[in-house]
Formats: structure tokens, C-alpha cells, sequence
């Protein structure tokens, strides 16, 4: 009867052990995951920050955008509106001109 006591002593123990190093090899790998997550949570972060700072810099862009930008319409409907001033000013010299020469 003792030799089944110390069988089941020893096979427990077995398991125990077995169990401990089971317990080991999992808690390794959970620590080297956590390490690789943590890494990947703080590559994710640094990302987020600059998206963010571009992201500023896009708002800012459109909000000096209305300010230094002139749209194609205005620029022709003010180009013609100087050609025109040009043009009237072009025949009041040249009426000024044949005043003088006939008068």
C-alpha cells in the first residue's frame, strides 16, 4: 500500500511540476506579448500625435487659404476691368492727341 501512496506521491508531483513549467512558459509568453503590445501602443501613439499636427496645419492651411488665394473667375473679371480702364485711357490719349494736332 505505501508503494501506491509514494506512486501517487510522485506522479503528483510530477503534474505540480509539470503544471509549473507550464505556468512559466505561459507567463513568458504573456510577458513578451505585453512588451510587444506596449511597443506597438506607443508606435500608435507617436502616429496619432503627428496626424494630429498635420491635421493642425491643414485647418490652419484652410483657414490662410480665402486669404492668399484668388479664384480664377475674380482674377479674369479684375483683369478685364483693368484692360477695360486701359483701353479708355488709351482713347482719351489718343483724343487728346488729335485735339492737339487739329486744334
Amino acid at each position: 500500500m505505501t508503494e501506491h501512496w509514494q506512486l501517487f506521491l510522485f506522479l503528483a508531483g510530477l503534474v505540480a511540476a509539470w503544471s509549473l513549467i507550464i505556468l512559466g512558459a505561459l507567463r513568458s509568453m504573456l510577458t513578451r506579448n505585453a512588451e510587444i503590445l506596449e511597443a506597438r501602443i506607443e508606435e500608435v501613439k507617436r502616429i496619432s500625435e503627428q496626424n494630429q499636427g498635420l491635421e493642425r496645419q491643414l485647418l490652419q492651411l484652410k483657414a490662410d487659404l480665402p486669404l492668399n488665394y484668388v479664384r480664377k473667375e475674380d482674377f479674369i473679371r479684375h483683369e478685364v476691368v483693368i484692360n477695360t480702364k486701359l483701353d479708355r485711357l488709351r482713347d482719351l490719349i489718343e483724343d487728346l492727341k488729335k485735339e492737339r494736332t487739329h486744334g
